[in-house]
């Protein structure tokens, strides 16, 4: 994970192999588990943020490469569409007044990065959804040039067999069709990471699936997409709809999409 991409395309011999690497991955965390081989008495959190770069006027700025450059920082990195980075911010302990200095190495971070991604005519703006965007006219417009981000639309436009269709009906309704999954660049999310013991990871896990529902409705900040009224929080909709590698007949059968919800918790 996080190297680059050199392959320009995969064979089926290249999928076996692929997957028997997983299978041993997983039978290697197996053996850990049992085997305690985890710090289990340290609480630690990370964070992902990812953030829009927009010009003077608030538009989406198509740059990301030249900012990375300039911002120069290892804890940034690419995401899928040109006007998205991402921070990673390293993970720590969570005691005494660990997350107050997150918040102030992260506000640190973030001031130093649109210091940066000034020098190139570009600001910062975290915001589910970019309110100014405008639909692409085709995915290569949006996608950043990365063998990694064209392997993952290649590889989902060829299960679906067919474009990427968006349906969102909410205060106005949004149809559309796209030639790539770019269109899914347009949400930005934080994502939080939090260290727990093995034999208490069921217990967050659902306790993390039954808080979603409330943490959508009080954080819902993406009300608008391509100029339409939409959810009060799209991008759940436009995540599923626009990373879905299912055909309508699949759907139809209830095949899950890549990104379930999951069950049984």
């Amino acid at each position: 994970m996080g190297r680059d991409v050199t392959a320009k395309e995969y064979t089926r011999t290249d999928h076996t192999r692929y997957r028997n690497a997983v299978r041993r991955c997983l039978d290697t965390l197996e053996q850990m588990l049992d085997a305690k081989s985890f710090v289990e008495e340290e609480w630690r959190t990370g964070v992902e943020i990812e953030l829009n770069l927009v010009d003077e006027d608030m538009g989406p700025s198509m740059n990301n490469d030249v900012v990375l450059e300039h911002i120069d920082d290892p804890n940034y990195t690419t995401e899928l569409g040109k006007f998205t980075i991402e921070l990673n911010v390293e993970p720590r302990r969570i005691d005494g007044q660990s997350l107050l200095t997150l918040e102030s190495a992260v506000r640190r971070n973030l001031n130093r990065a649109r210091d940066r991604a000034g020098d190139h005519g570009a600001d910062i703006a975290t915001i589910g959804i970019l309110p100014t965007l405008e639909p692409p006219a085709t995915g290569a417009d949006w996608m950043t040039p990365n063998a990694r981000y064209r392997q993952l639309d290649a590889a989902v436009l060829r299960a679906r067999r067919e474009d990427i269709e968006l349906d969102i009906t909410g205060a106005e309704q949004l149809r559309m069709t796209s030639d790539s999954i770019a269109v899914e660049a347009a949400c930005t999310s934080v994502q939080l990471h939090l260290q727990v013991s093995p034999e208490r990871f069921a217990d967050y896990w659902n306790a993390a699936q039954v808080l979603a529902g409330p943490q959508l409705t009080l954080g819902a900040n993406s009300p608008f997409l391509f100029g339409r009224q939409l959810w009060a929080e799209t991008r759940t909709e436009l995540f599923l709809q626009g990373t879905d590698a299912r055909s309508a007949e699949l759907r139809n059968q209830g095949v899950r999409p890549l990104v379930p919800f999951g069950d049984r918790w």
